[in-house]
């Protein structure tokens, strides 16, 4: 690979990434009852079944949502909030992915096949454009012409 080719994919990756960060990512919340509603978005309902506490009717969620918007009140962080979560009702009740060990794994691997899948397209593509313009040679057409020559006398 040429030196220009790997700095073009480096361009496109850097690009995409930004692109999809951009798509993905709502921001920081604005207010306090903006960072409550988004973070009982990432925490599981104890007793409902694939409902986060904010979708969830249940008397614990309810009781979960009052508990985080007391603790923004009284000024703690995300993670004190979790790990208070954690600690009460299991590691089951955090939907946020750890972003270390084999879980960043889930995260790094899709990128780095698809960089890897997009830098295989653009040599198979240069290699055809390549051998779309092999001409024959004086002894290819050499070759060809006596064995025409063959044919016609039987």
């Amino acid at each position: 690979m040429t030196r220009r080719l790997l700095l073009w994919l480096g361009a496109v990756a850097v690009a995409l990434s930004a692109f999809l960060f951009a798509a993905v990512d709502e921001g920081a919340p604005r207010t306090d009852a903006d960072r409550a509603y988004a973070l009982s978005k990432t925490i599981g309902c104890p007793v409902c079944d694939g409902q986060s506490v904010a979708e969830s009717n249940a008397t614990v969620a309810r009781n979960i949502r009052i508990s985080i918007a007391k603790w923004i009140d009284e000024g703690q962080s995300d993670d004190f909030i979790r790990s208070e979560l954690r600690s009460n009702f299991g590691d089951d009740v955090d939907y946020t992915p750890s972003g270390d060990g084999v879980t960043s794994l889930v995260w790094i691997l899709p990128v780095v096949f698809g960089a890897g899948a997009l830098a295989g397209l653009v040599i198979v593509f240069r290699r055809w454009k390549r051998e779309g313009d092999l001409e024959a040679s004086e002894a290819d057409r050499a070759l060809v012409e006596a064995v025409r020559a063959v044919e016609a006398d039987d």
